[in-house]
Parts: C-alpha cells; structure tokens; sequence
C-alpha cells in the first residue's frame, strides 16, 4: 500500500505491529456515523483484500469493528487510536 493510492492488499501482514498499522488504515474507509449490513461492509473491503471475510473477522478481533450477536448490523468502533 502507498499513501494517496487506493487501499489493495496481496496478502495481511504477518506481524502484529504491521497488521494493526493496516487495520487502522482499513477502517478510515468506512464510515462512523450509522450501522451497517454485512454486505456494505464487504463492498467497503472486498476491492481491500480478496480474503474480506478474514480481514472482517480481524476488524472485529482488533476491535475496530463490533457487530450485533446475530451479525445483522456493523459499526465502527470510536476509540482514541482510530476516531
């Protein structure tokens, strides 16, 4: 990824440290003010990465992303590190 360029990745990064520098650039992407459905949030990472499902489920992980039990509704987290 370069900066200015759209975000595309080949694969995730390996290291912790890199991975959560490329989540948090990854969640800039999709929006704070509402919920989503599941297939909005794929559109936002599907042209990201081809794998999107992981990189969903490492969103969630990392706690960038939460989502209803029933995974019906997405949001972003507001935290210091990605508000």
């Amino acid at each position: 990824m370069t900066q200015n360029a759209p975000l595309h990745l080949d694969r995730l990064p390996r290291k912790q440290k890199r991975l959560q520098r490329v989540l948090e650039q990854i969640v800039t992407t999709i929006p704070t003010d509402h919920r989503l459905t599941e297939a909005e949030i794929n559109a936002y990472l599907e042209p990201i990465y081809a794998d999107y499902a992981l990189l969903r489920r490492s969103l969630i992980d990392w706690h960038y992303l939460d989502r209803t039990p029933d995974g019906t509704a997405y949001w972003r987290v507001a935290t210091e590190r990605n508000a």
